[in-house]
């Protein structure tokens, strides 16, 4: 892949460890974009830049040398502002005494600037994992009881929450510019469509949050992957236990790009056509050649999205 712009999900915790990677694994050829207040120093890498990460596994955006210049991250307290809240209250399922929770990964907000002034803004995400390391346990009839059903279907309205807040931040641009050019993309841990859980308990799926509603239709997000090949359109394989499915029989497309309609419609410098996105199968499974479960570089193929010139350039 030779991308412009790299986002890097799980990621490496703290600048001087990004600016190590860029500098041994990638030679330099991208470079992170970095929060930087006027008295931070390259190297401090346990404060807080205004990045909002927790965690180790954090979220950066890496970017060619020859358009460093153009691109700037935008401090996750703007998003605050802007959102109204830095946290927010979830009544969990059948839950009646609501909970505070927020982004454990705050998404990242990349803002790409052309030379007439228009700007595109990339949001990076990491949503909730939905790794479930308790004991599947079922009552006589065969269903699920205990603590796997109660830490499954919380996970899956965190999940839900994270996306709406996404969309809060979506409907802020919208009340700011009358056609905004931005594009979410990163490990949703989810897809459309709905798993067992979302079809049996839940009734909603992930990707509805994430995209708006359609009876919105200025606001409404195409998916990068919507014309790309059905057989082709997964990310990672993960066994599923409740289903009995093994890794091999159970692609997931969880990985995602998703634009505003303003970058589809050459209202841009650049837009997405069609045929634009892809899952980067290939480009994988030739990196990964000869490689292990602990040698791979990862266990979720990348996504890319190819945006083209318009007239306006």
């Amino acid at each position: 892949m030779d991308s412009d712009i790299l986002l890097m999900v799980e990621g490496p915790r703290g600048e001087a460890d990004i600016l190590k990677f860029c500098d041994q694994v990638l030679q330099n050829q991208w470079l992170p974009v970095l929060l930087k207040g006027a008295n931070d120093q390259i190297g401090d890498c346990d404060r807080d830049y205004g990045n909002h990460m927790g965690g180790t596994q954090w979220l950066w955006f890496l970017v060619k040398p020859a358009i460093a210049a153009r691109c700037r991250l935008q401090a996750a307290s703007v998003w605050e502002s802007f959102v109204g809240v830095d946290r927010w209250r979830v009544n969990y399922w059948g839950k009646i005494v609501p909970e505070n929770y927020k982004h454990y990964r705050h998404p990242q907000v990349l803002v790409y600037q052309f030379d007439n002034g228009q700007e595109i803004e990339c949001i990076g995400v990491h949503l909730k994992s939905k790794i479930n390391l308790n004991r599947i346990t079922r009552d006589a009839d065969g269903n699920l009881t205990g603590k796997y059903i109660e830490t499954a279907l919380k996970a899956r309205v965190k999940l839900a929450t994270q996306a709406r807040n996404i969309r809060h931040y979506v409907n802020a641009k919208f009340n700011q510019l009358e056609a905004p050019g931005i594009i979410i993309l990163g490990d949703c841990n989810d897809g459309p469509g709905q798993d067992f859980f979302e079809t049996q308990y839940l009734f909603f799926d992930l990707i509805q949050n994430l995209q708006g509603d359609v009876m919105l239709a200025e606001q409404y997000f195409n998916h990068g992957l919507f014309d790309y090949a059905a057989d082709l359109r997964w990310t990672a394989k993960y066994r599923d236990a409740i289903l009995g499915l093994s890794a091999n029989d159970n692609p997931l497309l969880i990985d995602h790009i998703l634009m505003s309609q303003p970058l589809c419609d050459g209202s841009f410098p650049l837009e997405v056509n069609a045929k634009a996105g892809k899952v980067e199968h290939e480009i994988f499974e030739r990196a990964n050649a000869g490689s292990n479960r602990k040698t791979s570089t990862s266990d979720h193929r990348p996504v890319s999205l190819t945006l083209t010139e318009t007239a306006l350039v």
